[in-house]
């Protein structure tokens, strides 16, 4: 069989390097539709605690969370949540990114790199915090941070953090300055664990699991779903998601390589399928990251992205 060669256009539809959920919708990306298992989490008023590898889509999934809370389904025409999610508020969205607070060489830069974290996105959020006032004890950043979330009122903030363990993976060559990243992040943490009642959403991403933090140590404080059954397919792209949304890219990339459409897709498979994070091994992911990366220039051949 011939496929057509499809053109800079066409290719330009492809999400490379865009993590920005509203920004994709806005520019007619391809999307893979996840937004019916979003849906059963954020219907919940649970906190969830979410690890997968780098360049895993766990960026785009807060920003998609982002979107709905913030704005409702103004961004979800078409998707299967549009369908299912009936809250009418809006929320005010705290969205911490720790990959902000890495590349420091001392205590006193990464707390300074924290604070400017914290205050920007309170700020982002439309939300205020109190002014410093060491009668209420509010005297840094993180106190004035705690007392928000303490005297919430309706709609209650949503929270998402993502990259929560990059300042400890970042000095994990330098165990003093480990130890106190580690303590500063201890007391925010247990600052959330007392205030997660005053949280409408609470969703956490990061790479790994640091059980010194204190944040997994009370199973009614966060759920862990990073081995879910049901998750397991949050992201990453399943096999029949790859066939639905990027049919006529893998045959432009079959033409390209001089390949029938199922070899090209069998090396893709081999590639880039075989990520696997649901207990039971049941069901399998492609990398996100690498299949974009080949469909947009197949030329290239199959390589390790």
């Amino acid at each position: 069989m011939t496929y057509k060669t499809l053109s800079t256009e066409d290719l330009a539809l492809l999400p490379c390097a865009e993590s920005d959920f509203h920004r994709i919708r806005e520019r007619n990306n391809i999307y893979v539709d996840k937004t019916a298992l979003i849906y059963k989490l954020a219907i919940t008023t649970q906190k969830f605690f979410f690890s997968r590898p780098r360049r895993f889509g766990k960026t785009l999934l807060l920003s998609t969370f982002e979107s709905l809370f913030k704005y409702g389904l103004r961004d979800f025409k078409g998707l299967a949540i549009e369908k299912l999610w009936t809250d009418k508020k809006t929320y005010p969205v705290i969205r911490l990114d720790f990959s902000d607070c890495t590349d420091f060489d001392d205590e006193d830069e990464f707390k300074e790199f924290f604070d400017e974290m914290l205050l920007k996105a309170v700020s982002n959020s439309g939300l205020v915090l109190p002014k410093t006032d060491p009668d209420l004890g509010l005297k840094t950043v993180l106190s004035r941070f705690d007392y928000l979330l303490e005297h919430a009122q309706s709609p209650l903030p949503v929270l998402l953090i993502d990259e929560y363990d990059a300042p400890l993976n970042d000095c994990l060559k330098n165990p003093e300055l480990h130890f106190k990243v580690q303590r500063t992040l201890a007391r925010f943490y247990s600052k959330l664990k007392k205030n997660s009642p005053n949280l409408r959403f609470l969703f956490i991403t990061g790479i790994c699991k640091h059980n010194t933090l204190d944040l997994f140590s009370s199973g009614n404080f966060i759920q862990d779903i990073s081995f879910s059954t049901d998750y397991g397919s949050l992201t990453g792209y399943t096999v029949q998601e790859v066939e639905k949304y990027f049919t006529h890219y893998i045959e432009n990339a079959a033409a390209k390589l001089h390949l029938s459409f199922d070899e090209c897709f069998a090396k893709m498979r081999r590639y880039y399928d075989g990520f696997c994070f649901e207990m039971y091994g049941e069901q399998h992911v492609f990398s996100p990251w690498s299949v974009l990366n080949f469909l947009s220039k197949p030329k290239d051949g199959f390589r390790n992205y």
